[in-house]
This record gives structure tokens, C-alpha cells and sequence, in this order.
């Protein structure tokens, strides 16, 4: 019961990465086109990359405990 409740809440935080991921790329996109980018545009990419990397640490976290439940 434990490994799938940790299997379903990998699921839901890879979605969330790749929807973070997608917002990440546009926004990479729009800074890469204004010259100069704006201070909103360049805050909201250092967000967006802090969150990109908290959830592959929540990934990572997820996988640990997985493999714990089947050892």
C-alpha cells in the first residue's frame, strides 16, 4: 500500500516537472528574444529553475523510498 501511494505521488510530481519544464523553455524563449530581457522575465526564470530543481529532488526522494519499500 505504502510503494503505491510513493508510486502515485512520483507520477503526480513528474507531470507537475514537465509542465514546470515547458514553462521554463518558454520562458528561455522569450528571454533569448528581448534584447535586453526584462527584470520580470529573468526573476520568473530563476523561479521557475528553482522549482525545476526541487522537483527532481522530490524525484529523487521518491525513487529512494520506493526502492526501501522493496528491499
Amino acid at each position: 500500500m505504502k510503494k503505491s501511494m510513493l508510486m502515485t505521488f512520483q507520477k503526480v510530481i513528474k507531470k507537475r516537472l514537465e509542465r514546470k519544464k515547458t514553462q521554463l523553455q518558454e520562458i528561455e524563449l522569450v528571454i533569448e528574444k528581448e534584447m535586453p530581457a526584462t527584470a520580470v522575465d529573468k526573476r520568473k526564470f530563476i523561479e521557475l529553475k528553482a522549482v525545476v530543481n526541487e522537483l527532481e529532488n522530490c524525484i529523487d526522494i521518491a525513487d529512494s523510498l520506493i526502492d526501501a519499500e522493496e528491499d
